[in-house]
């Protein structure tokens, strides 16, 4: 059985493409792309990742595996082979200001997703009513695709433990659950438990696009689809995404100057105009995808 925590950090990581709707300039159909130029004596490459997909549907090419190789060393969002992670991780998901998921909620709103939660998940919320709300939100989403599951960042993890590669992240565990927290617990609440439950079933139809369009590697179409979301917030959408790739640009133009590196991040963060893979552009990268 997946470890729960570890489903949990794959779950959340996975928001990034389930919370996204940016368009911008239409992208060859691919998830590997090689980033060379501006300085770089060797490419390096970025792979977008759906974070929790069905086993079935689960796919390693052999481009990627060759271009995997090739790499000195592999970033994944976060360093999941730190011992420290986890530990770190467990500190961050309970409210410590004494607030809870019923004094967030109104009590009409908490007996429904209380229910909700008993009678979809087995789980008893009560139990669990000091974990911060998109914790909670996370750990629906297995549900969502109802399938057994594999994770592309642990095939990643163990991949580069056979060819005894580093695993490093492009930011901290503070730093991912910071962009998360900066909507604050009530909204949290509304917009990641109240909204999730009111639209459950057209979520999952919405998540079955998602993984569609992501098996056939159209970026594009992920962001035309993700459009319709019924659980979509403006900040949070900044605060997730927008922010925390430009924050990254940086990290990865030095990162890839040091050494030839293989990058994997939520698809979500690859396309729109303010999307890695523009932003690299605008950095002066040369940015194609790799067939």
């Amino acid at each position: 059985m997946t470890n729960p925590i570890k489903l949990f950090l794959i779950s959340l990581i996975f928001s990034s493409l389930y919370f996204t709707q940016l368009y911008g300039q239409k992208e060859e159909k691919s998830l590997l792309y090689e980033i060379s130029g501006n300085g770089l004596s060797q490419p390096s490459y970025l792979y977008g990742t759906i974070h929790i997909i069905c086993k079935d549907d689960f796919v390693m090419t052999e481009a990627t595996k060759q271009k995997f190789s090739e790499a000195q060393q592999v970033y994944l969002e976060l360093d999941m082979d730190d011992p420290k992670m986890m530990p770190e991780m467990m500190k961050s998901m309970y409210m410590t200001d004494g607030s809870t998921i019923k004094s967030l909620l109104s009590e009409p709103d908490y007996q429904k997703v209380s229910q909700f939660f008993k009678d979809t998940l087995k789980m008893n919320i009560g139990t669990m009513d000091k974990m911060k709300p998109f914790v909670l939100s996370s750990m629906t989403i297995p549900k969502l695709i109802a399938c057994p599951s594999q994770s592309y960042e642990e095939t990643f993890v163990k991949m580069a433990k056979n060819e005894n590669k580093e695993v490093l992240g492009l930011e901290t565990v503070q730093e991912q659950f910071g962009a998360l927290e900066k909507m604050g617990l009530k909204k949290q609440a509304d917009l990641m438990l109240v909204k999730m439950v009111e639209n459950w079933n057209d979520g999952k139809q919405e998540i079955k696009k998602l993984i569609s369009d992501y098996k056939n590697q159209d970026i594009e179409a992920l962001f035309e689809d993700m459009a319709k979301s019924k659980t979509m917030d403006a900040e949070f959408e900044n605060d997730l995404l927008i922010t925390r790739n430009q924050n990254w640009i940086p990290k990865i133009q030095q990162i890839a100057r040091e050494k030839p590196t293989f990058f994997a991040v939520g698809a979500g963060h690859l396309g729109g105009k303010k999307g890695v893979l523009a932003l690299l552009k605008n950095a002066g990268f040369t940015v194609k995808a790799v067939k």
